[in-house]
């Protein structure tokens, strides 16, 4: 009796040993396949920031159209180069997009010797979205109402203009630049972190003039306390119609404008990309998302991965060539 007991009890066992391996199997299958389901958007800006908020919808929009859920990860600093090198660390790894600003991606690698990454070898473009032209803006208590009337001013009251920056190598300061070298005037650069208390010096008239975008300058625009001369886009906004562009202002050829972009690592294969890049076209053409963008004073920029490639492989260069001719550097 004592030996049938025991190889009952060896039986049950075994038994529940295979059981519970079998249970432990099927954990590990669904954990597995809900990473499967699940994907990253890393975004290098704090939460709040128009990059973020687009950011957002897009995870949300992208988790209804492939059915997996996309979320958005931020990790700041750097500019939004420490996020990028983040990613270009998961070489392959389709659970992991980047959803990222111009500067970040052409600018910083240019500037910055910290940078980890190599935006045309780490990234396989997937889609941009929108860009957001800035405002040349100035402080309405100047006798200035457009570029022409700035230059004068400038000219008959040297050493005296200021121009402030949400940071040195940021968009707005390098396209204060580009607007300085081509009509020889001096102004003194007086960079802030981020585009809040720039504004806000300039409509206290602790400085004179700045290039911002639409969406962070429209509070003050209405109060009155700014004014704007220009538009750094080679067009004028269609939202915007009456404030002429800066090419247009005796500055032809003039095109300075930030844009956001969708990439995943390098080494994700081109279907992968191409499942993605539809997802996204759908999304671009809704109402939902078109009002969105004009929310953040953007407009759709919209280019496909080998659109978005060759447009890379183009504004590299161009921004070297750019910032070698400005003489910025980083402080």
């Amino acid at each position: 009796m004592k030996v049938r007991f025991l190889f009952l009890w060896i039986a049950a066992s075994m038994g529940l040993l295979s059981i519970g391996m079998s249970g432990h199997a099927e954990a590990q299958t669904q954990a597995s396949d809900a990473s499967q389901r699940s994907a990253r958007i890393v975004i290098g800006y704090p939460p709040g920031q128009s990059v973020d908020t687009v950011g957002r919808y897009l995870a949300s929009a992208l988790s209804k159209k492939l059915d997996r859920n996309f979320f958005v990860e931020n990790v700041s600093g750097q500019s939004g180069s420490i996020a990028l090198g983040n990613v270009a660390r998961s070489t392959g790894d389709l659970n992991t997009l980047t959803f990222s600003a111009s500067s970040a991606l052409v600018i910083n690698p240019i500037l910055f010797k910290a940078v980890r990454y190599n935006t045309l070898k780490n990234f396989e473009p997937v889609a941009t979205l929108y860009d957001t032209p800035l405002l040349l803006l100035v402080n309405s208590r100047l006798p200035i109402d457009s570029v022409e009337s700035l230059v004068s001013y400038a000219n008959s009251h040297p050493g005296e203009i200021s121009f402030s920056s949400p940071g040195v190598g940021s968009v707005s300061h390098l396209a204060m630049t580009e607007f300085l070298r081509r009509t020889k005037l001096k102004f003194v650069h007086v960079p802030y972190q981020g585009a809040a208390p720039s504004l806000t010096a300039l409509a206290a008239g602790q400085v004179q003039v700045t290039f911002e975008g639409v969406a962070a300058a429209t509070p003050l625009l209405q109060g009155g306390r700014i004014k704007a001369l220009a538009i750094s886009s080679a067009k004028r906004l269609p939202k915007h119609e009456s404030i002429p562009t800066v090419a247009e202002s005796g500055l032809p050829g003039f095109d300075v404008v930030p844009w956001v972009g969708l990439l995943t690592p390098s080494g994700v294969a081109p279907d992968k990309i191409a499942e993605i890049w539809n997802a996204v076209q759908a999304i671009l053409q809704t109402d939902e998302y078109t009002a969105l963008i004009e929310q953040v004073g953007g407009r759709q920029a919209v280019r496909s991965p080998s659109e978005f490639r060759k447009f890379l492989e183009a504004e590299v260069p161009r921004w070297q060539e750019f910032i070698k001719v400005s003489g910025v550097t980083a402080e």
